[in-house]
């Protein structure tokens, strides 16, 4: 396809991660136009017309999902993926850097291309939309962690142990998709204060970004009680 004209369709549980998938999107040289889906619209009981919608409306699917097998919560992706692929729409995952590893030599969802959440970038993303659209063997798309910084599978100490209470209150508020502002009102305490706390709740996480440490929340199990709860459904 010619540059910018790609159209895609964003598929993820949570706000942040599909406003940040979204984001760099609207960046991304090859895209034309970005749609974006919640799972919800594909688990009820007639979820023919989402699909139908979907498969309209893009030639690309990215789908942030927690693990790569679609297993548990993420049996929606399976599902969505073999229709959506036998309609001639290419998938493209994007999955925690441990789930990449794993789907490598694995089973994994039906897919054209595999992007490692902790090493998302615009060029990483665009160039792996291409490798779908052109019918690339799947295969890990992966950058190695910028020098001096750890991963954040690296960290020298469990995550759970790092935050105070009120930085697992934005930490949950965060992966929820609510700005600095909503934050502040939820906690009770001024924009400044949350956007600080967010700021550390991110260098905690080792997270350059909101989208990013919201993963990390949800692999590791850092918010909410249950799958619904942490990903804000």
């Amino acid at each position: 396809m010619n540059q910018g004209s790609v159209r895609v369709a964003v598929v993820a549980r949570g706000e942040v991660a599909r406003s940040g998938l979204a984001a760099m999107l609207r960046e991304a040289a090859r895209v034309k136009q970005t749609t974006v889906f919640r799972p919800e619209e594909f688990t009820t009981a007639s979820p023919e017309d989402a699909v139908q919608l979907l498969i309209l409306s893009c030639d690309v699917v990215v789908m942030w999902c927690v693990n790569g097998s679609g297993t548990g919560e993420e049996a929606w992706a399976v599902r969505l993926a073999e229709v959506v692929r036998r309609n001639g729409v290419r998938v493209l995952l994007v999955l925690p850097g441990a789930e990449v590893r794993r789907a490598a030599s694995g089973a994994v969802v039906p897919c054209d291309g595999i992007l490692d959440q902790e090493a998302l970038t615009v060029h990483g993303l665009d160039e792996a939309l291409r490798k779908a659209v052109e019918g690339t063997q799947p295969a890990p798309v992966a950058q190695p962690p910028r020098h001096g910084r750890r991963t954040a599978g690296e960290r020298s100490r469990p995550p759970g142990t790092q935050f105070t209470e009120r930085e697992r209150r934005v930490l949950e508020l965060l992966v929820e998709g609510l700005s600095n502002r909503q934050i502040g009102q939820a906690l009770g305490v001024s924009e400044h204060v949350a956007k600080r706390t967010v700021a550390i709740v991110l260098s905690k996480l080792d997270s350059p970004n909101r989208t990013q440490a919201a993963a990390v929340a949800l692999r590791e199990g850092l918010v909410g009680s249950g799958p619904d709860a942490a990903l804000g459904a």
